[in-house]
């Protein structure tokens, strides 16, 4: 019996020639829709899923892809895989990309904290006004970064920054010592610390216990001329404090990649906010992502198929 394996993306065909060349005796399935997912299921039977968190596939239709009893193993492309579902509630092995991307959302990071410590999204928004005026402004040196979280893209994100001569704080679920920080806290000790940052980047992977975590009161311990930065998922925050916050001038302004509702919704009032940096939940997709996590997933399934243990296994 040979191996199938489905590829959940919106544009499959990238992935094909590089992986079927690889790998002659694999058969390679595509879906790109709710549709598509459901049909390939049925008809197909694959025992390995590649899938791709995308606008145009839901997470039900990749949720009820996953509980089926023919797959064995799930390669998420990306490090977050919380469009799965719950993954108590499956059957089998999961592993991610985690650590594949990392330095490049965090180059985006440390490039939005330039943009927003100096001010040239000011001075965009002065150039389509022909307004000639110097706005002050204070080196990234001595600034402290928040990170709450440190897994490989907080510590990436904190090299970055330290080389810029930041103090950096990370908040993460127990206390370890990490040479990429100057300090770490465990969550209790957040409303803390919150207000000595003037930085708060998010970097936790979404789930029940963090929906909403940064809400209403965490924006309001923050320093009112502190950043916000969201590159993790939408639904880490509450979106509506933090309109609130920005719109209110709690908080000085964001640059925020990921949303609650995605793509984002024309009536959400972020568009009516000129102390917001925005992008499409595209922060760490360089030019030759695809390539990156097609080369990780064939590297994995090199070693399914030897009988070898799996990279990045979370499940």
């Amino acid at each position: 019996m040979g191996t199938d394996v489905l590829v959940i993306h919106h544009e499959p065909e990238r992935y094909f020639e590089s992986l079927g060349g690889r790998f002659p005796g694999v058969v390679f399935h595509s879906a790109r829709d709710d549709q598509d997912v459901a049909e390939k299921m049925a008809t197909v039977r694959p025992q390995i899923i590649f899938s791709f968190r995308c606008d145009s596939i839901s997470s039900a239709a990749q949720s009820a892809a996953v509980r089926d009893t023919c797959v064995q193993w799930v390669q998420v492309a990306g490090a977050g895989y919380d469009h799965l579902g719950k993954l108590d509630e499956s059957l089998c092995m999961v592993t991610n990309c985690a650590g594949v991307l990392s330095r490049y959302q965090a180059e985006t990071v440390i490039g939005a904290m330039i943009n927003l410590n100096f001010g040239f999204f000011r001075y965009q928004q002065q150039q389509q006004e022909r307004l000639y005026r110097k706005l002050p402004w204070r080196s990234l040196e001595g600034q402290t970064l928040l990170l709450v979280g440190l897994g490989n893209i907080g510590r990436a994100v904190a090299r970055n920054a330290r080389y810029f001569g930041m103090q950096v704080t990370a908040v993460r679920s127990r206390v370890q010592d990490s040479p990429d920080v100057d300090r770490v806290c465990t969550p209790d000790q957040l409303p803390k610390v919150l207000p000595q940052a003037d930085f708060v980047s998010l970097h936790l992977p979404y789930s029940e216990k963090t929906h909403h975590f940064f809400d209403a009161a965490m924006f309001a311990k923050m320093k009112e001329r502190a950043f916000f930065i969201n590159t993790a998922r939408g639904d880490i925050v509450d979106e509506d404090a933090l309109i609130t916050a920005l719109g209110r001038g709690d908080i000085r302004g964001a640059y925020l990649d990921v949303f609650g509702e995605e793509p984002l919704s024309q009536e959400s009032l972020l568009w009516q906010l000129d102390n917001v940096i925005m992008s499409p939940h595209y922060c760490d997709s360089v030019e030759d992502w695809h390539e990156r996590f097609a080369g990780f997933f064939a590297d994995n399934l090199q070693r399914w198929l030897a009988g070898d243990a799996l990279r990045n296994r979370i499940r």
